[in-house]
């Protein structure tokens, strides 16, 4: 049985997994939203200071706790919509692959 992890237990957590110089990235509808290209060009931007690890953190049914959001380096909108927790995960590696892509020169299927 899956039982709700606590607010409290679950954003220490979360900021547990993006601590040490790392780079924090929090989903959320309200945040700043970026089209391909200007996603693509704020990763290249990511990977030219030398981040070796960029985590990003995908709030559950009740979103994400307070702290994780103002601990964020960035607060990332995939869509205005609330998006199920695992179609935002599919949407985000979507549009992980496709900044890749797009910085590499790659051609990407439309």
């Amino acid at each position: 049985v899956l039982r709700p992890e606590r607010p409290d237990r679950l954003a220490k957590r979360m900021l547990d997994k993006g601590s040490g110089g790392q780079l924090l990235v929090a989903l959320d509808e309200r945040g700043r939203g970026y089209s391909s290209a200007g996603f693509a060009e704020l990763f290249s931007t990511w990977m030219n200071r030398g981040l070796s690890t960029i985590t990003f953190v995908i709030g559950g049914a009740e979103g994400l706790p307070p702290t994780v959001r103002e601990r964020a380096d960035l607060k990332l909108a995939l869509s205005q919509m609330t998006l199920p927790h695992r179609l935002a995960r599919l949407v985000l590696a979507e549009q992980i692959y496709r900044a890749l892509c797009i910085i590499r020169g790659v051609p990407y299927q439309k």
